[in-house]
C-alpha cells in the first residue's frame, strides 16, 4: 500500500502545476494562444517553422523506436522520455503482466484455445480470449474454497453486458454460468441474439482450432449457461436471487464479477460492489470512458444527469489517500487519459483537421461578437469553408455579410503554420495521458487496498495498441 501511495504522489506532483494545460480547451487554441502559454520555450525554439513543426512529429511517432535518431529535437525528445518514466508500466511494481498473472493463477490457470473471430472485430477478439481465460481463472479461484471445489458453485455476473462478447465466450468455452446485466434493454436482447448465433460457429471454430467437441464445454442449446437481463444492480441487490430467477437448478452462492470496458462510474461502482457484497468474491474489471465520471472535487460544465442516473454517486478519487489531497483532474484532463500513445504512435496518426476548423470557427465567432454555450458536436464536412457553414447553421447563428468564402479561405491561408503548431500541440499534451489514466488506475487499487484486499492488482491485461484501455484491476477474497 505504501508503494502504490509513493507512485501517487509522485504522479500528483507531476500533474497539479500542469492542470490548466491538460484542461485547456482545443476550441481557444489560437484566440488565446495556447501555444506561447503552455509549451515550453526551448521546445517552441526548436519548432519554429513548418518544417520543424512537419518533422517533430516523427520524434513523437517513433518514441518507442530505439534506432530513431531524434537528435535533431532534442529537448522534444528529453520530454518524451522523461513523460515514460511516470508511465504506470514503467513505476517499479505499480502493474503486473499476464505472463506474471498466468504464473500466479497456478493450478487454477484457465487458457482459450478456440478461436472465434465472428460476430468481433480484430480488437474484441484479443480482448474476449484475454479476459474470457483470467475470468475462468478467477472463478477457479473461487471455486477451491466451496464444497467439492467445483464450478457449479459459482457464477459470473457480468456488469454491463452489452452484447455479450465476453459472457457469451465464458460460457461457451468454459462452462461457467453467467448472468449478463445491462441497463440497456436493446444491449440485452442483442446480446441474446448474439448468443445463438455464435453457438452455431462452434464446429467451424472447433475445426481451426484443431479440438475436438469433448476438450470443449459447450453450453447446450437447450439450456444455455450465459443469459441476460436488464436491470440496474446496486448495493442492495440480492445477487443469489436474481442468478436463481434466470438459473433456477443452480448451486451458485458465488461469484465472479466481470466488466470489460466498464463506462463511466460503473467501473468504481463494480469495486465498491465488490467490496460490499459478500457473496462476490472474485473481481476483473477494465474501466473506459473516464470523461464519465463523476468528482468530488470539481464540477463539470457538460455533466449529463440522465447517464448519471445509471450510475450515480462519484468516481474520483475513490481512495481515502487521495481524498484526503483534495485532488481534482477535469473533464478535459480525463479526456485526454483516454488518449493512446501506443496506438497513436503505431499508426503514425495526424490529429484531425476539424481540431483546427473548430479553432478557426471560435475566431469567426469572436468577430461576430457571438458567445455558445453548446458544443459543435462531430460533423461531416468538406473543409474549412463547409466546416464553418454547416456549424453556424447547427449553433443557430447568422453569419451575416463577414462570413463570406473568400474571408474563411483568407483565414484558413492565414493560420496554416498555426494550424500545424495545434497539431504538434495535441501531440505534445498526448504524452501526459498515461499519466492521467495511471492516477486513475491507482487510485482505485489503493481503495481497495485500504479495504483489506491484499490479493487486488493491476494487470496489463492486453496489447495497448489494440486495445488502449487495456488495464484491468483483478481481485478476489
Amino acid at each position: 500500500m505504501d508503494l502504490i501511495k509513493a507512485h501517487l504522489e509522485v504522479l500528483t506532483e507531476v500533474l497539479r502545476p500542469r492542470m490548466g494545460f491538460l484542461n485547456c480547451h482545443m476550441v481557444d487554441y489560437l484566440t488565446e494562444g495556447h501555444w506561447n502559454r503552455y509549451i515550453p520555450e526551448e521546445v517552441r525554439e526548436e519548432l519554429k517553422g513548418m518544417p520543424d513543426l512537419v518533422g517533430s512529429k516523427e520524434v513523437f511517432w517513433n518514441q518507442f523506436n530505439k534506432d530513431f535518431d531524434s537528435s535533431k529535437f532534442p529537448r522534444l525528445a528529453n520530454h518524451i522520455e522523461s513523460m515514460k518514466r511516470y508511465r504506470l508500466d514503467a513505476l517499479p511494481d505499480a502493474c503486473m503482466t499476464t505472463e506474471q498473472l498466468n504464473s500466479a493463477f497456478d493450478s487454477c490457470l484457465k487458457e482459450t484455445r478456440l478461436k472465434m473471430p465472428e460476430l468481433m472485430s480484430i480488437k474484441k477478439c484479443h480482448e474476449v480470449e484475454v479476459a474470457s481465460a483470467v475470468v475462468a481463472s478467477l472463478c477457479t479461484v473461487v471455486a477451491t474454497g466451496t464444497e467439492g471445489k467445483s464450478l457449479d458453485h459459482v457464477a459470473v455476473i457480468d456488469a454491463g453486458d452489452g452484447k455479450g462478447y465476453l459472457s457469451s465466450r465464458i460460457a461457451l468455452e468454459h462452462g461457467i454460468k453467467v448472468l449478463g446485466i445491462d441497463c440497456n434493454e436493446g444491449n440485452t436482447a442483442s446480446a441474446e441474439r448474439r448468443r445463438d448465433q455464435l453457438r452455431k460457429k462452434v464446429p467451424v471454430a472447433l475445426k481451426r482450432s484443431k479440438l475436438t467437441e469433448e476438450s470443449i464445454l459447450k453450453d447446450a442449446p437447450e439450456d444455455p449457461l450465459y443469459k441476460t437481463t436488464t436491470k440496474m444492480i446496486d448495493f442492495q441487490t440480492n445477487l443469489i436471487e436474481l442468478v436463481r430467477e434466470q438459473f433456477p437448478q443452480t448451486q451458485a452462492t458465488r461469484f465472479t464479477l466481470a466488466g470489460l470496458h466498464t463506462c463511466g462510474n460503473l467501473a468504481p461502482n463494480s469495486l465498491r460492489l465488490f467490496h460490499q457484497n459478500r457473496h462476490i468474491r472474485a473481481l476483473c474489471n477494465v474501466g473506459c470512458c473516464y470523461h464519465l465520471l463523476r468528482e468530488r472535487f470539481c464540477e463539470d460544465e457538460f455533466f449529463n444527469r440522465d447517464k448519471a442516473r445509471d450510475n450515480a454517486g462519484l468516481g474520483f478519487p475513490m481512495s481515502a489517500f487521495m481524498a484526503g489531497k483534495g485532488f481534482a483532474l477535469g473533464r478535459n484532463a480525463r479526456n485526454l487519459a483516454a488518449e493512446s500513445i501506443e496506438r497513436s504512435a503505431f499508426h503514425r496518426e495526424n490529429p484531425s483537421d476539424k481540431l483546427g476548423y473548430r479553432a478557426m470557427l471560435q475566431i469567426v465567432l469572436k468577430e461576430l461578437d457571438v458567445r455558445v454555450d453548446r458544443q459543435v458536436g462531430k460533423l461531416k464536412c468538406d473543409g474549412f469553408v463547409d466546416y464553418v457553414r454547416k456549424s453556424l447553421k447547427r449553433l443557430g447563428v447568422d453569419g451575416g455579410e463577414l462570413v463570406t468564402e473568400a474571408y474563411l479561405e483568407g483565414l484558413e491561408r492565414r493560420y496554416e503554420v498555426e494550424l500545424e503548431q495545434l497539431k504538434v500541440f495535441y501531440l505534445y499534451r498526448m504524452t501526459y495521458a498515461p499519466v492521467v489514466e495511471g492516477l486513475i488506475l491507482l487510485d482505485r487499487l489503493l481503495f481497495l487496498k485500504e479495504c483489506g484486499y491484499e490479493n487486488s492488482y493491476l494487470v496489463k491485461l492486453f496489447d495497448p495498441v489494440v486495445s488502449p484501455r487495456c488495464y484491468s484491476i483483478v481481485a478476489f477474497k
